[in-house]
């Protein structure tokens, strides 16, 4: 995974030239307790990356379930909300400030494609290079991209409809940006209508592996169905399958840890004799399905940066980041119960 670095300060300068694009903003005092959490993340990304594999419990689940590892996406995806006000708030001009977030989003997708497309895939060899027919769309920066994309458009966009609130109180910033919740709320309609409504029929792929004795073989998987979460027959996979291709999804998916791929589970190893033809196949964990899901998390983090910039003492920030903080995490238990935890599929 990669680190986001975000701009961020508390200070608003009262004024700032909108006439020239070029105009360097002021520097301004960064918000310690952000860069903290962005360093404890990262430490948190590179220890479930390398000792994941030897403790799995600490890596991604090979399904269902939620494991370490699968708290590092979410953290990042909160940490990039948290810092889009907090650097939105020194750039008035709506022009600049979508130019910004513009320029932002190509520089995360060019580092996506480059560390993550399939550019450099023997670097102890020093082999570079990358075959387009098979090159990978998809990945943990361009997630990220797509998710501060949207999220600091919308917060461009919307900050006309904000009335000021001379003195916000808890409940007057849900007011102030109610756009958001909005977003949210149509971003989880779409995926839940998707994820449970789409029917998913019968695919095959072909595995490109010179070490399986697979390799060139053609697997045709059974689905026929809707509304599935299990590996081989789920909306997310199905919509990244038809747009992005199968051959340009992940090759080595979670779920060969997984019990029934093989006995060494949740250890990677050989696959069973008897294991589904779906074992080989690809999926992608940051597919188009999974990452419009994530928009969510980025948008919670947008309004914790919110009451960040409103609420100006400290009790009142921690009552509101508590209070809501518990609200979501029952919500998250209620989710739990009802449709089960899996960070593949972003669900709960």
């Amino acid at each position: 995974m990669a680190e986001i670095k975000g701009e961020h300060s508390l200070s608003v300068p009262e004024s700032v030239p909108v006439s020239v694009s070029d105009q360097k903003l002021p520097k301004t005092k960064r918000v310690a307790s952000l860069d903290i959490f962005r360093g404890l993340t990262v430490a948190l990304m590179i220890f479930v990356d390398d000792a994941g594999g030897q403790w799995p419990m600490i890596a991604h689940a090979p399904w269902n379930g939620c494991n370490l590892a699968d708290f590092v996406m979410p953290f990042f995806l909160f940490i990039v909300g948290m810092a889009i006000p907090l650097a939105l708030k020194r750039i008035p001009n709506r022009l600049l400030a979508v130019k910004k977030v513009l320029v932002r989003t190509l520089k995360l997708l060019f580092w996506g494609l480059l560390l993550q497309g399939g550019f450099s895939h023997a670097p102890d060899h020093l082999t570079y290079g990358v075959d387009m027919k098979r090159i990978r769309w998809c990945g943990i920066l361009q997630r990220i991209a797509l998710a501060y994309l949207v999220v600091a458009l919308v917060e461009i966009f919307s900050r006309s409809g904000q009335a000021r609130d001379q003195q916000p109180t808890q409940f007057s910033i849900f007011k102030l940006y109610y756009w958001h919740w909005l977003v949210g709320a149509c971003v989880l309609t779409l995926y839940m209508a998707l994820l449970y409504g789409l029917y998913v029929p019968d695919w095959q792929f072909t595995v490109h592996n010179p070490d399986s004795i697979y390799n060139g073989t053609t697997f045709t998987v059974t689905c026929g169905v809707r509304g599935k979460l299990d590996p081989p027959c789920n909306a997310v996979g199905y919509i990244d399958r038809q747009v992005l291709g199968i051959n340009h999804m992940y090759n080595r998916p979670a779920w060969r840890r997984s019990e029934a791929c093989t006995d060494k589970a949740p250890y990677e190893g050989p696959f069973k004799k008897s294991a589904p033809s779906w074992c080989y196949g690809p999926f992608e964990p940051e597919g188009i399905l999974s990452s419009i899901s994530a928009i969510l998390s980025t948008i919670i983090g947008l309004h914790f940066g919110h009451v960040l910039v409103h609420l100006q003492d400290h009790p009142s920030r921690l009552k509101h980041w508590l209070l809501l903080g518990l609200a979501l995490l029952t919500s998250g238990v209620i989710l739990h119960f009802t449709h089960g935890v899996n960070s593949q599929l972003s669900v709960s």
